[in-house]
């Protein structure tokens, strides 16, 4: 798949990929400074900026 996070939200593709949309999501690295979601691999946000832990 080699479209963003962002795209996919609106095309229902979540709903129809549960298994692989956890595989994304969990343990996030990254957000989208775009959008605002989060993902493990920076590849699947827009505009991605790591995540950092205070």
């Amino acid at each position: 798949m080699s479209k963003k996070l962002c795209k996919i939200a609106k095309e229902d593709w979540v709903k129809n990929n549960q298994n692989e949309f956890y595989e994304i999501a969990k343990k996030p690295k990254y957000y989208c400074t775009k959008c605002i979601r989060a993902a493990s691999d920076k590849s699947w946000l827009c505009k991605p900026k790591k995540l950092e832990k205070e």
